[in-house]
């Protein structure tokens, strides 16, 4: 286990996961820890990029109704440059570079048939260094990314806060009122910081 995560931490993973609009006083209960330690233990797992928050919106019921896997065999020389050009696209919404038959895997939505077309013939196909596309279209999403939980395991001895973790100072804490020092969410506070271009932790 990443020594940057304790039991602790790993509970309110789970907890957010499951549902992301959880309070502090309802994970402090979940949790059997105080408020004010859960408080803080979110704010450090944020800062180190252990979780990140986002709204998620359901792509067919905004009238997004196709979506497909494109694999890319491209000029390996030219990777980092349509990289850049593949997260230009607001049309893809996921982009990794693979081994094996293709160099590249898309993950696309659009409106229709024809816009998918124009992806195609008009997008990807002026990307100097993309050789050829194999489309797939997805006309069932049995389950998406968003559903992975963090797995629960045997209970691990929590780390010490030698400045390199999180730390386990939870005994220090004594529990805060639900609803004091402003918003009751840690999105919520996300939000007032103005934080912006955050993956999700939540199953849509």
């Amino acid at each position: 286990m990443p020594r940057s995560v304790n039991d602790t931490d790993r509970a309110i993973i789970r907890l957010l996961q499951r549902n992301a609009r959880m309070s502090y006083a309802e994970l402090s209960r979940a949790t059997g820890t105080p408020e004010s330690t859960v408080r803080r233990r979110m704010d450090r797992l944020q800062q180190r990029g252990v979780i990140e928050f986002a709204m998620v919106a359901e792509p067919s019921k905004l009238g997004y109704e196709l979506r497909a896997m494109i694999g890319l065999r491209v000029d390996l020389h030219r990777l980092q440059e349509i990289a850049a050009q593949l997260n230009a696209m607001n049309e893809v919404t996921f982009a990794a570079f693979l081994t094996g038959n293709f160099d590249i895997m898309i993950h696309v939505i659009v409106e229709s048939q024809e816009d998918l077309v124009g992806l195609l013939t008009e997008k990807l196909s002026s990307i100097e260094g993309v050789r050829t596309t194999e489309t797939f279209v997805m006309p069932w999403i049995i389950k998406p990314t968003t559903s992975w939980i963090l797995p629960e395991h045997e209970a691990h001895p929590s780390p010490v806060d030698n400045g390199d973790d999180l730390g386990d100072d939870d005994e220090d804490d004594e529990p805060v009122a639900s609803g004091e020092d402003g918003p009751s969410t840690f999105a919520d506070r996300l939000r007032q910081r103005n934080v912006r271009n955050i993956t999700t932790i939540k199953e849509t």
